[in-house]
Order: structure tokens, then sequence, then C-alpha cells
């Protein structure tokens, strides 16, 4: 019987937690300093991402007997950022799809909105 109880408590719990509005903060309740905070954490998201690949390439790299290992270094430091492409058009950045991003974008558009 106490598992049933407690089934019904959480399902009650569950109900007033659903009822309860959750809204996102608007943009125009952040400050410049909470918009670079929510950028910080999405750059931090991304690196936590990006690193091990980056790491990956640097050694795929330095592999190759040809190649010096501080070209490698040098070429792959900013493995997943955006870049230009040879027709002029820009490759976006590896993560940038990520919830944190995602929510820091919007954060700084309807900042600059407004």
């Amino acid at each position: 019987m106490e598992s049933s109880s407690s089934l019904k408590a959480t399902f009650a719990l569950l109900a007033v937690l659903c009822a309860v509005p959750w809204h996102p903060v608007a943009a125009a309740e952040l400050s410049e300093a909470d918009i670079k905070a929510l950028e910080n954490q999405c750059e931090t998201a991304r690196e936590t991402r990006l690193k091990p690949l980056r790491e990956a390439e640097i050694a795929r790299c330095k592999s190759d007997k040809h190649n010096d290992p501080a070209y490698c270094e040098r070429y792959y430091r900013d493995f997943g950022d955006a870049m230009r492409q040879p027709d002029g058009t820009m490759k976006p950045r590896m993560f940038d799809d990520l919830p944190e991003c995602v929510a820091a974008a919007r954060a700084r558009q309807d900042l600059n909105r407004s």
C-alpha cells in the first residue's frame, strides 16, 4: 500500500508542477551581463565537445611523419570555429546548435531588437 500512496503523491506533485506556468526569461529582462554569462556557458559547452575532436585531429596530423608537430598544433587550434570557404560562403562553427548556444543567441537577438 505504501507504494500506491507514494505513486499517488508523485502524480499529484507532477500535476501541480505541470499547472505552474514555466516561461523562459524574456531577453528584455536580461542584462548585458546575463547575456554574456549565457554566451560563456555556450562556449564552455562547445569547448567540452570540441576538445576531444580537436585533439584527435592534431594527433592524426602528428602521426604523419611529414608534418611538423608545431604546424599541426597551429593548423588545428581553431578546429570547429566558423571559417570562410573557397566559394566565399561561411562554414558555420560546430556545435552552435547546442541548447546553451541557441538560448544565448536568442537572448542576444532579443536584446538587440529592444
